[in-house]
């Protein structure tokens, strides 16, 4: 994803990781991705003390079985219902249950895609807001600035950009950002390599 980065949507980045999960990686790389990220074991951290044992007993049982570790896109608090699916899926044969984990692990995926497509829109709509101009002095705390070629997409922007993230009290040396000076292209692999990092090499 990094070499064929950057993407011009959200869409485009999920049908190309589609693409690239479900047709160009082998089964051993689905095994890896399952690796460590048990969700049954996790759950028991949220789990009332009713049900801490049985998801372990059945953490134990499911990995037994199908050799890999029980991966859902359910929340982790929804204890319950974890433990419920994972005796439905227990009952499944290998090629079925893998199958439904590597459709899970996707569903996972597909989440870190949006926080991480999120995090650099928003990143370009701050980038846009930098961008030279004349401020209105009466208009700081409405975040209006007009450009100096006076078009709409810049105050759009400007309007919309992330002060959260950016520190007024600091200068913008103090607020760049690890990666200052990337391209936008070199930006997006940095971040795909990050989220890669995360969520594929766990």
């Amino acid at each position: 994803m990094i070499e064929a980065s950057p993407f011009s949507s959200l869409d485009h980045a999920t049908s190309f990781a589609r693409q690239l999960w479900f047709n160009q990686s082998r089964i051993q790389s689905w095994l890896d991705a399952f690796s460590g990220q048990s969700h049954l074991y996790r759950a028991i951290r949220d789990a009332p003390a009713s049900l801490m044992r049985e998801l372990l007993f059945w953490d134990q049982k499911y990995w037994a079985k199908f050799g890999f570790e029980f991966i859902t896109s359910t929340e982790l608090w929804f204890t319950q219902k974890i433990l419920d699916e994972a005796k439905t899926r227990y009952e499944n044969t290998l090629l079925v249950e893998l199958d439904i984990a590597s459709h899970e692990e996707f569903k996972l995926m597909e989440h870190g895609l949006e926080r991480l497509w999120d995090r650099l829109s928003r990143a370009k709509i701050q980038e846009a807001s930098e961008e030279p101009g004349e401020v209105v002095p009466d208009s700081m705390e409405k975040e209006d600035v007009v450009s100096s070629d006076g078009s709409d997409e810049a105050v759009s922007a400007s309007r919309n950009g992330s002060m959260l993230s950016y520190d007024l009290n600091k200068t913008p040396e103090d607020n760049e950002y690890p990666y200052s000076g990337m391209s936008p292209g070199k930006k997006n692999a940095w971040h795909l390599a990050m989220w890669a990092t995360k969520y594929l090499n766990p």
